[in-house]
This record gives structure tokens, C-alpha cells and sequence, in this order.
């Protein structure tokens, strides 16, 4: 048997290193693939201006190629590289076609290009799909969202909107770092490194420090302390991975909950330790008022919001049938609603603080995830 195994060995390695040197088998030509950039001028503001660049790859035996454009508002153009003018806002489906002459190839692009309302107003609201961040607007409009320049991340979880220093704190397990960026995208930069998978995370802002969560605990930070080295422990010893932070800034307690298990509880001055509600699995949890708003796993497919007393008690089922466990629970204070995404559907929900009027408010195309909402502009 063993020498079957040898000659079928040396067969093998023969093949592979003929086929190097044969000519009867060439390597397929290249295709056609098509793709453009784009610059929107007068700040993304209707009326505006947007240039598209062409940088499709048109291989040299496919013939000449043809370029379709359809700029998603009824208007469309043949141009290699055309400029066109959005004199109203909304988010527009822009496709590029392209069909060669000799290979007969029909390929195209879709990509989305936001033209904001100069006249809007409302409350901010932020998400991110992991890598980027998205700003949007909450008002009687239809939401549209708009890529944040210059914020790039790994696998970004969750965020937190310091209203006093116009900031965002995005955690970042993929880099084991926390950033900060201004609320425009400017001045993204490391907040802290070397943190052990960071998730959920808030301020405190009675001690201006910031808390998140680890692979096996809390830490917590100095705002003011420009040393992205600076950092203490606050809970340790979880060995069910902590995810989800929120601090209740009145009662000055802070809660975790556990992906594998338990909601935890800790008084900010280092007191009263304690699990608050056992084998709860979950991503994240908000203190909103006098209750807590979490996450639970029930099954696949079936993730729930719940709420409780800020004690554990008087839990409520807020909505159910998620697709997968969620990182972010925003809230409204203006008109009293609270935010998530489904990462399954990227659909990013809202309801009335008991669960009643759910609305699909918002359909992304990638994830929503880190959910903040900040002032009424």
C-alpha cells in the first residue's frame, strides 16, 4: 500500500510541474471589471456638483468598451468620466455598466451617493458597520446617512458620544485600541492601545473618565491623560466575556453584561460588586432613566431587547426575533424612543421605551452597530 501511495506521489508532482511549462492550457484572459471613485463639492450640500473618476479595468482583448451611466435620478450619461449636477438632496444609487465589443462581457457597479439638505436639522445620530463611521439626522425626513471621512477601524463594536468635548470614542477589538475622533471625522487619532478586545464603553463624566469592557473585565481611563498607555483595572476576574457597559450617572453605579452569561453591577467607587441577573447572554445594555435596556440570546435567529428595574426586577420584553446579538442601544431623550440595529437584515429599528409602536426606520448596507445619538442641531 505504501507504494502505491509513493507512485501516485511522484504522478502528482510530475502533473504539477509539467503543467508549468504546457502551453496547451493558458491562463484565461483577464476581464473586464468595472469601478469608479467620486468627489462631491459644496461640503456634500445640494446643489452639488459630483466628478466621477472611471478606473474600470478594460483588458487590451475585450474589445472597446461602452459606459452606461445612471446617476439615480432619472438622468443618465455615455461619458468615460462625467461630471453631474444633484440639485436636490437624497442618497442616490449611482450604476455603471460597462459592455465590451469582442468579448461581449456586460459587467457592472452600484455605489451610493449622499447629497445632504442644507436646510436640515434634527438630532444627530451615529452607527458604524465595523470599519466606518455613518452620521444621520432624526427628524420628519426620511434618514438618510453619510460616510464620516477619515475614521478607519478593524472591527469597531461600540461608541460613545462625549456631548461635553464634541467627541467619539469608538472601541476597537480588531486593534485591541479605543479611538477618538471629532464629531466631522477630523482629528481620529488613538485614545488608548493595547486593551485587551474593548467592547461596550461610556463616560463618566462627574470623574471625567472613560470605562470599557475586556476579554475578562472593565477597565477605565483619565479623559484629560494623553497617555495612550494609561489605564487601571475596575472588574476583573470575569471569565465569561464581558461585552456591553452602561453607567448610571445619578445613582453612580456601573453595569456590564456578559456574552456567555450574567448582568454584573459595581458601585463607580469600587462597593458593591455583585451579578445582578444570572445567565443572561447579551452584547449590550443602556441605562436609560430608571431601568436598564439589554440584549438576550434566547436561540438563533432569536435575539430579545429586554428591560428591568435598575434593581434586576420588573423585566419586560421590549422586542424579539433579531437575527444576531446586538452591539448598541441608542437613545433619544427628544422624542423618547430607543434605537437598534438587526445585523442580520442591517436594519436599524426604533420603538417607544416600552416596546410598543417598533418601526424599521432605517435599512443600511452593512452592519449597525455601536448605535449613539447626540444633540438636536
Amino acid at each position: 500500500m505504501k507504494k502505491i501511495y509513493v507512485i501516485l506521489s511522484v504522478i502528482c508532482i510530475g502533473m504539477l510541474f509539467h503543467s508549468c511549462d504546457d502551453n496547451d492550457f493558458p491562463v484565461p484572459p483577464a476581464s473586464t471589471v468595472p469601478l469608479f471613485d467620486f468627489t462631491v463639492d459644496n461640503e456634500d450640500l445640494a446643489p452639488a456638483n459630483v466628478t466621477f473618476t472611471n478606473n474600470s479595468i478594460v483588458p487590451a482583448n475585450v474589445g472597446d468598451a461602452t459606459f452606461y451611466w445612471n446617476f439615480g435620478d432619472n438622468t443618465s450619461s455615455k461619458e468615460r468620466s462625467p461630471v453631474h449636477l444633484y440639485t436636490n438632496p437624497g442618497a442616490y444609487n449611482v450604476n455603471l455598466v460597462v459592455e465590451t465589443s469582442t468579448s461581449l462581457e456586460i459587467k457592472e457597479i452600484t455605489k451610493t451617493i449622499v447629497i445632504k439638505d442644507p436646510s436640515a436639522s434634527g438630532t444627530a445620530i451615529y452607527f458604524t458597520d465595523g470599519s466606518q463611521l455613518f452620521q444621520g439626522l432624526i427628524n420628519d425626513q426620511q434618514p438618510i446617512f453619510s460616510m464620516v471621512a477619515g475614521v478607519i477601524s478593524q472591527s469597531a463594536y461600540n461608541m460613545v458620544l462625549d456631548s461635553v468635548n464634541k467627541k467619539i470614542y469608538i472601541s476597537d477589538a480588531g486593534t485591541d485600541k479605543i479611538y477618538k475622533v471629532n464629531l466631522d471625522g477630523s482629528n481620529f487619532e488613538d485614545f488608548r492601545t493595547g486593551v485587551d478586545s474593548p467592547i461596550g464603553i461610556d463616560i463618566d463624566y462627574q470623574e471625567n473618565e472613560i470605562y470599557w469592557t475586556t476579554g475578562s473585565g472593565v477597565q477605565k481611563a483619565d479623559v484629560s491623560n494623553s497617555d495612550v498607555t494609561q489605564m487601571e483595572d475596575f472588574v476583573t476576574g470575569q471569565s465569561n466575556d464581558p461585552d456591553g457597559l452602561s453607567i448610571d450617572a445619578i445613582n453612580r453605579t456601573l453595569y456590564w453584561v456578559n456574552y456567555n452569561g450574567d448582568i454584573g453591577v459595581k458601585n463607580l467607587d469600587g462597593t458593591g460588586e455583585a451579578i445582578l441577573i444570572p445567565a443572561i447572554e447579551g452584547g449590550t445594555i443602556k441605562v436609560i432613566k430608571d431601568r436598564i435596556y439589554y440584549d438576550e440570546y434566547f436561540g438563533s435567529g432569536d435575539i430579545r431587547i429586554k428591560s428591568a428595574a435598575l434593581d434586576g426586577t420588573n423585566v419586560t420584553t421590549i422586542a424579539t426575533g433579531i437575527g444576531r446579538v446586538v452591539y448598541g442601544i441608542g437613545y433619544d431623550p427628544d422624542e423618547d424612543k430607543i434605537y437598534w440595529g438587526d445585523r442580520s437584515t442591517d436594519v436599524l429599528m426604533r420603538a417607544n421605551l416600552d416596546g410598543s409602536n417598533p418601526e424599521a426606520w432605517f435599512t443600511s448596507t452593512g452592519d449597525t452597530r455601536g448605535i449613539v445619538i447626540g444633540q438636536k442641531q
